[in-house]
């Protein structure tokens, strides 16, 4: 049975580059029209023109996820414009490394708004949409390994993520009376521009990136597209009993006791 998600609308934020444009690539070419959304206006339109470009409907909407008016403006133009929303990925999300001494509480606001805020505004105003689609609305939260296993320096962010795998608990019992589902899906290290922006910020680059391709089973690590693959999947008819799980897709990552 092959993966569908023809004629069904799509929203993904934190679109314009690394896993948010892999997955909205990939829900397109699974058959789904696609809203973009991200603050990065150039990266958000170039994904929107290639999503166009594999035949599909795209709509490009900069908005701060974290500011209430800016999402309900959003859901009005997606439903007017798209004539509805199936599927809502939350993607989007920011992180500061730094000692909890050197992380300023601007830092620590701004991540808890945008990345834990954030979905709940989305989720929240999509909510009309989602409740009205034919094959049953999705809702899938990106959270993170750093819920469950983490870094020095990156205190906020791992809050946030946690944050994250518990509202989706929560949100799987709500929505589920109203035939929505919710679902949480974990990535690992994915060769994306936050992961480079990270190796980058360590005092050896190239040192860093062998140390983290050593840790995985697989010698490698993910691509954007393999967290798209599993959410069109999730999303499909093939995935209608996943509700509230976290799914962890890591390489093996979390398997292993390091040393």
């Amino acid at each position: 049975m092959k993966i569908s998600l023809t004629n069904r609308v799509a929203l993904v934020s934190g679109a314009a580059q690394g896993i948010g444009e892999g997955i909205a690539l990939v829900l397109a070419r699974a058959g789904a029209n696609v809203v973009v959304c991200d603050i990065n206006a150039e990266g958000g339109r170039a994904t929107a023109k290639a999503i166009a470009e594999l035949g599909r409907k795209s709509l490009f909407v900069q908005a701060d996820i974290s500011d209430p008016d800016a999402v309900i403006a959003m859901m009005d133009q997606v439903g007017e414009e798209m004539g509805g929303l199936d599927i809502l990925v939350n993607n989007a999300a920011i992180e500061y490394f730094g000692s909890i001494e050197d992380t300023t509480v601007a830092q620590w606001d701004r991540t808890q708004e945008v990345d834990l805020k954030g979905i709940f505004l989305m989720t929240k105003f999509a909510l009309p949409l989602l409740k009205k689609s034919e094959s049953g609305g999705v809702v899938v939260n990106i959270s993170s390994v750093h819920a469950v296993a983490t870094i020095p320096d990156l205190a906020a962010y791992a809050a946030a993520k946690g944050g994250i795998v518990a509202i989706t608990r929560s949100l799987a019992q709500d929505l589920g009376r109203v035939g929505v589902r919710v679902i949480c899906v974990s990535p690992g290290f994915i060769d994306s521009p936050m992961t480079q922006e990270w190796a980058d910020s360590t005092p050896d680059a190239t040192e860093t990136w062998a140390r983290v391709l050593a840790m995985h089973p697989t010698g490698c690590v993910g691509q954007p597209e393999d967290i798209g693959n599993f959410i069109a999947f999730a999303c499909s008819d093939l995935g209608t009993f996943i509700n509230g799980a976290n799914i962890v897709i890591d390489g093996g990552l979390l398997t292993k006791l390091h040393h």
